[in-house]
């Protein structure tokens, strides 16, 4: 399956079908991965179609896709049509709707045969005369389980029969009807009662419990039936309880409600135009609800595969692309999903799962950017009262667990906290880093990143404090923000490399390691104009950071600098030695905008040039024919992004901002919209963008902004 026709189906529920490596997306039903939560299932049912017991070969003719479903059309050579519509829905069931015609020219019978296959571990599959039901603790590495109760029924009427379930050795995942226990004995045989199926004893090691329901459907000849079959998934265990309620039959799959409240976006430049939408398009399929287990409050999750939860390491991103949906719950959520789950010791989790958080989980996040900037659109006292208090107690634990000297600046413990694993930020300071346990402390590192996000966290609770009128809180975080801005300032600048450094905490000297995250500072007020002129001159050296689509994560002239991502000879899930990043472009953005409104000429042209890569690197530009995507990572020299991931939907960079900011040409300032191009801008059309409780439309139009109240 080439991974350019990749597709993802999601209804705004806790189930989502977009497969890191498809094999099957042409076959009838979801036999590719389905994540339930963060736990992929192989595959979650599978249709065939028989007639006098015979398997039909079915053949997949065309893909196309309407209102967040998958239309998929499948001919037989003898004259059998059937139209799958395959859909999530917003409680989270896996829906196949088939529409059978027979074109030839006598009458048929065809039998619909849905089956899966499961282990033979947990509580036995239940066989329910019409249905049948399997209930497991899914469970994915070391993370909490998700207690998962999934009826597999064809409900739309009666005439469906359960098929007696068998505990078989061997088979594969195919979808192939050939290989299941009923295909060898000529026939579909049902249990005699409704009831559990008995386990053999011993259970054999590897095997699997193949279950499933069948439909026989007569057709006329030039005859057309209709039918449906779906997996629902319910979460019932420990402490959980949770099915969600059925949605409006006329969207199901929350198509409508979602993307209505989506503001419409045109313009010439058309590769932006559908990087644009794809952001959109990413918040839509990415988000879930709130309601079960730690779920206080809907979220979205950063991506697909192992990252679809929510996360802190991406959650502030997420917060400052979902600023721009016109309903603020997804905005808002994901900062209150963290921070009404905050630890009692006052640290942020790093994940939230359903049922628990690990105790050593953490991601150093961007929390004041995300926050500030969520509020300039969708202002609301009550979010910051509902958080202000987790948020000054996770303040506390960064300065007693990250900072115990009482330094201004911010430890990383391991190369993963940072979410910027295998680099030689780390190994200057350790030489096993890499080789760490995943958020146990190995070492002690002085971060530059991470102590500008505590810098512009303190910066803005300050600002939140005396709104609330929190003086002492406020008179707190102001102290705060003025060491962290001086240490910064006056310990990180290296004049040399021209960009701020991480600090080796044993003997205070800078590591010597230029890696992109030294320009994070450029956002904030915390370098002079001498200390700018130097970072612009840096950034866009050729020899250094200037690639054909940057900017790398790691200088080109060090000696680990890898662009296809390896690490000491292997090829890295994730690494951070040379691939361009988008969350790291998006930060470089913001800090040529800042500069570039004060007036300074070589940040407006490298604010100009860096999103026009950027937007062409996203757009597929490195691709010939490319689509718009979002990968963790890209080639700084060719823009091919990192598909042998199979992570396709990553969500942890906020590139919305930066195109309305500089392309567009207008700011969000003060409760408005204020028209203030640093480059030349571009003539476009935003309709329904939300501001002040108030829906806008924004154009520009022969260089000149209009702004009108909906």
């Amino acid at each position: 399956m080439n991974q350019k026709k990749k597709f993802a189906l999601n209804g705004g529920g806790y189930c989502l079908f977009a497969p890191r490596f498809p094999r099957f997306l042409d076959a009838p039903g979801f036999a590719d991965e389905v994540l339930v939560l963060n736990v992929p299932l192989p595959s979650m049912y599978f249709l065939a179609f028989l007639e006098s017991g015979v398997p039909l070969t079915m053949t997949c003719k065309q893909i196309a896709h309407e209102h967040g479903k998958a239309i998929l059309t499948f001919e037989e050579p003898g004259g059998l049509k059937v139209v799958e519509r395959r859909f999530i829905t917003q409680d989270d069931r896996c829906v196949s709707e088939l529409e059978l015609h027979n074109s030839a020219k006598n009458d048929r019978e065809i039998t619909v045969v849905m089956w899966t296959t499961t282990d033979p571990e947990g509580e036995p599959v239940s066989l329910e005369g019409d249905s049948f039901r399997i209930r497991r603790l899914l469970k994915v590495g070391d993370a909490p389980e998700v207690p998962t109760d999934i009826l597999f029924a064809n409900p739309d009427s009666k005439g469906a029969r359960c098929l007696q379930g068998f505990f078989c050795e061997g088979g594969s995942d195919r979808p192939d009807y050939e290989e299941t226990p009923w295909f060898d004995l000529g026939a579909l045989p049902t249990p005699r009662a409704k009831r559990p199926m008995e386990k053999p004893s011993p259970i054999l090691p590897g095997s699997r419990v193949y279950c499933g329901l069948f439909r026989a459907i007569p057709l006329k000849a030039g005859a057309k039936a209709a039918h449906r079959f779906e997996a629902h998934v319910v979460f019932k265990g420990k402490g959980i309880n949770f099915r969600a309620r059925r949605p409006d039959p006329k969207d199901e799959n929350g198509w409508h409600g979602y993307w209505d409240k989506v503001p419409k976006f045109h313009c010439d430049w058309k590769e932006l135009e559908r990087v644009v939408h794809h952001r959109f398009e990413l918040l839509g399929l990415l988000r879930v609800p709130h309601g079960a287990g730690q779920f206080s409050s809907p979220g979205i999750c950063e991506g697909n595969g192992p990252f679809h939860q929510p996360i802190a390491f991406s959650a502030p991103a997420i917060m400052r692309e979902a600023r721009w949906l016109q309903d603020p719950t997804l905005g808002r959520g994901c900062l209150k999903l963290f921070f009404e789950n905050i630890h009692h010791n006052g640290m942020a989790p790093g994940r939230v799962h359903m049922t628990g958080l690990s105790a050593n989980d953490f991601y150093h996040a961007d929390w004041g950017g995300g926050f500030e900037s969520l509020d300039a659109i969708h202002t609301d006292k009550a979010t910051k009262k509902a958080v202000l208090m987790a948020m000054q107690r996770y303040v506390k634990w960064l300065a007693n667990n990250r900072d115990p000297e009482g330094s201004g600046l911010t430890d990383i413990v391991n190369h993963f906290e940072a979410g910027q694993e295998f680099s030689r930020r780390y190994t200057v300071i350790d030489d096993k880093a890499d080789r760490g346990v995943e958020f146990t402390e190995q070492f002690r590192l002085k971060g530059i990143d991470v102590s500008v996000f505590r810098y512009r966290m303190v910066k803005w609770l300050y600002k939140v404090a005396e709104e609330i009128q929190e003086k002492a809180m406020a008179n707190r975080f102001q102290a705060e923000a003025e060491v962290i801005l001086d240490t910064i300032r006056k310990k990180m600048w290296d004049e040399k490399a021209g960009l701020f450094m991480d600090l080796d905490p044993d003997n205070r000297r800078k590591t010597n390691v230029k890696a992109a995250v030294g320009f994070y500072p450029l956002a904030t007020d915390i370098p002079n104009q001498k200390q700018v002129e130097r970072m612009l001159d840096t950034l866009s050296d050729r020899n250094e950071f200037w690639t054909r689509y940057p900017v790398p994560s790691l200088a080109i002239s060090d000696p680990y600098y890898d662009a296809a991502g390896r690490w000491k000879g292997t090829r890295k899930n994730n690494p951070w030695n040379g691939r361009t990043v988008p969350i790291v472009n998006c930060h470089i953005l913001e800090g040529l905008t800042y500069w570039a409104e004060r007036g300074q000429k070589k940040a407006q042209k490298l604010a100009g040039e860096l999103l026009k890569k950027t937007v062409t690197m996203m757009a597929g530009g490195g691709e010939h024919g490319g689509t718009p995507g979002s990968f963790e990572h890209y080639h700084p020299e060719t823009g091919l992004g990192s598909r042998y991931r199979g992570v396709h939907l990553t969500a942890n960079a906020f590139l919305l901002d930066n195109i309305f900011r500089i392309a567009c040409g207008f700011a969000i300032r003060y409760g408005e919209v204020q028209d203030d191009p640093i480059i030349e801008a571009m003539d476009f059309k935003l309709q329904g963008m939300p501001l002040g409780n108030k829906l806008w439309d924004v154009e520009r139009k022969n260089g000149r902004l209009k702004v009108s109240q909906q």
